[in-house]
């Protein structure tokens, strides 16, 4: 099933989507749609074959949120496939988060395996403790994926390139007052 599919939102009895186009709503829809992005980031632009060469996807990922405990980045297939995407030189995924702690202990796979891609993985944290609602999400490539409400359990697919370019300006902007966060190895004595 594609994005495009999921788009729609499930259907009702009568066979007509629940939401509208673009938004997808209810737990498993939103982590299906989520899962799906983060298996397709080494893929080819779905393009079809008279457009020319499939254009490469993202070469940087951002994944946005107050915590991750709720994304499928615990799942083996999600770590492998991020584990090929990042292998070529020039990828990086960013995390940008509050509570690196709750996410560390709800994904103790993702958190293990991020000590791994240490050098391809930063992680951020808003200096101020302060996230607007509107970055939530996930923005790699020609999309963005945005939580509208997350405890109710809504996401919204944007893929015209002026709202993309939007939200990559404004998170650019709220990158300058990030600092690094969730070290992979603690000092002590």
């Amino acid at each position: 099933m594609s994005p495009d599919d999921l788009a729609a939102g499930p259907a009702r009895g009568d066979g007509r989507p629940r939401s509208r186009p673009g938004i997808h709503q209810g737990r498993e829809a939103c982590r299906a749609l989520l899962r799906q992005s983060l298996l397709s980031l080494g893929e080819p632009a779905g393009l079809p074959p008279d457009h020319g060469p499939a254009q490469p996807r993202a070469r940087v990922a951002w994944l946005v949120d107050r915590h991750f405990a709720d994304w499928p980045l615990d799942e083996p297939a999600v770590l492998d496939k991020l584990s090929t995407w990042l292998r070529p030189v020039g990828r990086c995924l960013y995390l940008v988060g509050l509570d690196f702690e709750l996410t560390a202990r709800a994904l103790p796979r993702f958190a293990r395996w991020r000590r791994d891609w240490s050098h391809r993985i930063e992680v951020l944290r808003p200096s101020d403790g302060l996230m607007a609602a509107s970055l939530r999400g996930l923005v790699a490539g020609e999309g963005v994926l945005q939580w509208l409400d997350a405890p109710d359990w809504r996401l919204r697919c944007l893929k015209d390139p002026v709202q993309v370019r939007a939200v990559e300006e404004q998170l650019a902007d709220f990158l300058q007052r990030c600092e690094p966060a969730w070290p992979v190895t603690t000092l002590g004595l």
